[in-house]
């Protein structure tokens, strides 16, 4: 690696400046990395419900397909804790780098492969090997990222990574909107949630530019020649030392918080905007042919085959803007995380950012009822929701030393998708027990208030922070 400049120490210098090309080139690697792993698991959720419908033989907007869509969602979440944790060892005892290259080929050929699926249980099984590819990712990419910068320059850098893996979702929503109108106008040779998966295998050239020019950073090779591989990713020190397990113990508490709130339910805005879509397309058709209830007795069977065909190309696109427009609030909110994390310090902005995650998240899945609606508070739950990635990506590396910082990532972001992954269930659980709330006319009731209930989850990481350290202004521990 590169010495830092000569100015480096000059905390007047713009941290920009304090960056050489191999910096820049470090960089640009691990954000591509984390952004593709992102748009992986954003083309999932995307398409999630539509391949359950159609191996299963289901309506997408189904309760049983979203009941399914959930069990898929937590089994791929936890092959990626169960990866995570074992690549985030791997990557203290073998290398950052080394271990980058087989995160991002697991996660992008297995997501190719997905799209071959043939039944419910060869797609979980596979998304679940995809899992641990994607979870392995942050763990590395982020140490490897924190122990390459300079000091002054660490947390914008490691914050801008997080921002930057909001073009991966981005990505995937306009790759999204994309097969969506391919499909609609029957130009793709299989289904459209088949093809995006294939698509998916892109990010595996991404592969070649890590085994060609990135290397170990300093500090794990010295860590390495100092102790050798037997202390390095010790899961024994992590939970025997006193202060790192606390460390590990809360930030898993933090992390989990985070991940239930948007795995477990902002993104299920997606699958709200679908069913809100379905009203709007039904609505359009009836309204068309001037009957007021698809139980009039003038409505015959090409109207129905009409009404499906509305809804299944009203829901797609709406579920696709969702994704967009979700993740454009996405990219200002860590970025935002960043900032407030640089200027009022770590705990203050994790407080600030959660509280925020309550009041729109339960103001989307309350009020979302139209475009305009949907326009105006999904952008503002993206920006607080997916800012906790944001911190995470910034605060995780400055508690643990060099020979464990890949290991206890790992532990905090990964066990906590453990945790994590009983959040799809639990909305479908709570949408299940809400559904005597709906009504003939409205079928988003009982989904709206399991959305509303589970927000209380960020209360938990309010609290739990400040039982950690500030690390504003301090270097990495050694």
């Amino acid at each position: 690696m590169s010495n830092p400049p000569p100015d480096s120490s000059n905390t007047a210098t713009p941290w920009y400046r304090l960056l050489t090309r191999y910096h820049w080139l470090v960089f640009i690697v691990c954000s591509l990395g984390w952004a593709f792993d992102c748009m992986d698991q954003h083309l999932f959720t995307y398409v999630r419900a539509d391949a359950i419908g159609e191996l299963m033989n289901l309506y997408p907007t189904s309760p049983e397909a979203i009941n399914y869509a959930a069990l898929a969602t937590s089994i791929m979440m936890i092959g990626w804790a169960t990866g995570g944790i074992i690549f985030g060892i791997i990557g203290d005892k073998f290398g950052r780098a080394r271990t980058m290259v087989f995160t991002i080929l697991i996660y992008s050929l297995l997501t190719g492969l997905s799209a071959g699926s043939q039944t419910i249980w060869d797609f979980m099984i596979i998304r679940f090997l995809a899992g641990i590819g994607i979870g392995g990712q942050f763990a590395v990419g982020a140490s490897l990222l924190a122990e390459t910068m300079p000091a002054p320059a660490r947390p914008y850098v490691l914050g801008i990574m997080q921002v930057l893996s909001a073009l991966g979702n981005v990505g995937a929503a306009l790759i999204a909107m994309l097969f969506t109108e391919l499909a609609a106008a029957h130009m793709l040779p299989w289904s459209a949630w088949r093809c995006i998966f294939l698509f998916g295998s892109v990010p595996a050239i991404l592969a070649y530019f890590v085994v060609r020019y990135i290397r170990e950073p300093e500090s794990w090779i010295a860590s390495i020649k100092e102790g050798g591989r037997k202390n390095v990713g010790s899961v024994k020190e992590l939970f025997s030392n006193p202060v790192l397990r606390k460390h590990v113990i809360l930030g898993m508490i933090l992390a989990s918080t985070g991940v239930i709130g948007a795995w477990g339910l902002a993104l299920f805005s997606g699958e709200l905007s679908q069913k809100v879509a379905a009203g709007v397309a039904t609505k359009a058709v009836l309204d068309k042919h001037n009957l007021t209830s698809e139980a009039d007795e003038g409505v015959t069977d090409d109207i129905r085959n009409e009404i499906k065909a509305g809804i299944k190309a009203e829901g797609g696109r709406w579920k696709a803007r969702n994704l967009l427009v979700y993740n454009l609030g996405a990219m200002a909110g860590m970025y935002g995380f960043t900032l407030g994390a640089v200027f009022w310090g770590r705990r203050m902005t994790f407080t600030v950012f959660k509280t925020g995650c309550i009041i729109f998240t339960s103001a989307t899945f309350l009020y979302l009822n139209s475009a305009a609606t949907q326009l105006l508070l999904v952008p503002l739950m993206g920006f607080f929701v997916m800012s906790m990635f944001g911190g995470y990506t910034i605060y995780f590396p400055e508690l643990f030393p060099t020979r464990l910082r890949s290991t206890g990532v790992s532990f905090c972001y990964n066990v906590g998708r453990y945790v994590a992954a009983c959040g799809p269930l639990m909305i479908g659980g709570l949408t299940a027990a809400f559904a005597v709330y709906n009504t003939p006319n409205d079928s988003t009731i009982a989904l709206r208030y399991a959305g509303v209930a589970m927000c209380s989850i960020y209360l938990l990481g309010i609290i739990v922070v400040w039982f950690l350290p500030e690390t504003k202004g301090k270097p990495l521990p050694e």
